[in-house]
């Protein structure tokens, strides 16, 4: 009953605070939740646009992901693409797959793009290279599963792809060379 009591009172002290135009949240104080007011003149310019990374265009980074998962077929693979900068451009989780092989093959991407090669030559390279195997200890965001391998355009690295969910992760990278030379032509 004492629950009950406080809730109403809480409630009641809300709609009592909300002004006009405000929504009833306690914090609300009546402004918009998109920002505070633009101060009064005009508007500074905007900073200049940073420089696109370089990277697959999003049709080809589709056709990519399509063509891995119809090579993986029998196996509940997601793909993974990420673009020069190591932004993510597409995760492609086809239905029945689990979500969280999205982030592994985003992990497994982001690693090849790291070191510049495909991570079935990262895993080896840890057993023999101090500083390799420190620096993947050091980030969790670098994964040695093969499946992580670099998209080219001539002598450019443009992004990386990387693709989760068959076993042995050896399939992953089988499947992703198909999607890559599917579209390896057209990179820019």
């Amino acid at each position: 009953m004492r629950n009950l009591v406080l809730a109403s009172a809480l409630i009641a002290a809300c709609a009592i605070a909300a002004p006009p135009g405000g929504s009833g949240f306690p914090g609300d104080m009546g402004r918009p939740f998109d920002g505070l007011p633009l101060p009064p003149g005009p508007l500074p310019p905007r900073p200049p646009q940073r420089p696109i990374p370089s990277g697959p265009s999003i049709d080809l980074a589709v056709e990519a992901a399509k063509a891995i998962v119809e090579a993986c077929k029998g196996y509940h693979v997601s793909v993974s693409i990420i673009d020069s900068a190591g932004t993510p451009k597409l995760y492609y989780v086809p239905d029945g797959t689990d979500g969280s092989h999205a982030y592994t093959g985003f992990r497994k991407a982001y690693t090849a793009l790291t070191f510049k090669m495909p991570t079935s030559q990262v895993g080896p390279l840890t057993k023999t290279d101090p500083s390799v195997a420190a620096k993947v200890k050091a980030d969790t965001n670098l994964l040695t599963f093969a499946g992580g391998m670099l998209l080219e355009a001539g002598d450019r690295i443009v992004g990386a792809i990387g693709v989760s969910g068959a076993e042995p992760s050896a399939k992953d990278e089988e499947c992703g060379l198909v999607g890559i030379d599917k579209i390896k032509n057209r990179l820019k």
